[in-house]
């Protein structure tokens, strides 16, 4: 299985740092932007609707539900239990890998939590919530029990926190505060250390490996290394990417295009 993964994380930072691709899709569609799950399919956000597509750019399900406002994230990284926030309503609804909801919303306000700008999936079916009143995060497990919390983050920068992004992966909790760089705890919640990258827009962990864009440039910067890298992108003006298995996704503003790499 090691060998496995360690085969898969060379190919894949190997096809990202390809100069030429080949398009396997170019998706027509003015979206807010996309995730991915591990298995390739895209999550396109418009408005209060969400589209499933397969790794070639195929159509698969729709979701929205209009009584919530706009969708703020996607988290897909358990594709069976797709997390949509929507921070307008202060709520989260999960889905199914055909986009069927399971339950109710859950209205983060009554967890005392109030208009919280972030929220992620965590292990064991479990949420980790940004609470930019007492600027820590805070993870419920599956029956919304608060287990976790770091404790005033603004103790480990030298300005208030302003994130714009969290994901948890590989054992690791990711937070994104483009001011001073990326916050790297366990899933226990316990401080590691900071990425110095600033300015990031989105980033996307893989293996040891943060790939992030800032300043309309894809980047990348080893955990353990610190070494840092840049890359060529077959397209400009990108708004957002992601890369899964070998496909390069890039987002513009009219389309989101699959790339294989050769």
């Amino acid at each position: 299985m090691r060998k496995l993964f360690f085969l898969f994380f060379l190919f894949t930072t190997t096809c990202f740092a390809q100069s030429k691709y080949t398009l396997i899709k170019s998706i027509e569609i003015e979206s807010d932007y996309f995730t991915t799950d591990n298995q390739s399919n895209v999550y396109v956000v418009t408005g209060n609707e969400l589209s499933k597509y397969d790794k070639t750019g195929k159509l698969l399900y729709k979701y929205s539900n209009k009584n919530l406002g706009n969708i703020t994230s996607v988290d897909a990284s358990n594709m069976l239990r797709i997390l949509l926030f929507y921070k307008q309503f202060s709520s989260v609804v999960f889905l199914d890998n055909t986009l069927s909801q399971n339950g109710e919303p859950i209205n983060l306000s009554l967890l005392d939590i109030y208009q919280p700008p972030l929220v992620c999936s965590s292990y064991n079916n479990g949420i980790w919530v940004y609470d930019q009143q007492s600027f820590s995060l805070l993870r419920y497990d599956k029956t919304l029990q608060d287990i976790l919390q770091t404790g005033n983050l603004n103790t480990l920068q030298n300005d208030s926190l302003q994130p714009n992004m969290v994901i948890e992966y590989d054992n690791r909790l990711y937070l994104n505060n483009p001011r001073s760089g990326i916050l790297i705890f366990d899933i226990y919640g316990t401080y590691y250390k900071t990425i110095p990258v600033k300015n990031a827009t989105g980033f996307q962990p893989i293996a040891d490996w943060v790939y992030y864009q800032s300043d309309k440039k894809i980047k990348a910067y080893n955990i353990k290394t610190t070494e840092e890298k840049e890359f060529e992108m077959p397209l400009s003006d990108i708004l957002n990417f992601r890369l899964e298995m070998g496909i390069l996704m890039l987002q513009t503003e009219k389309s989101i295009s699959l790339f294989s790499a050769e």
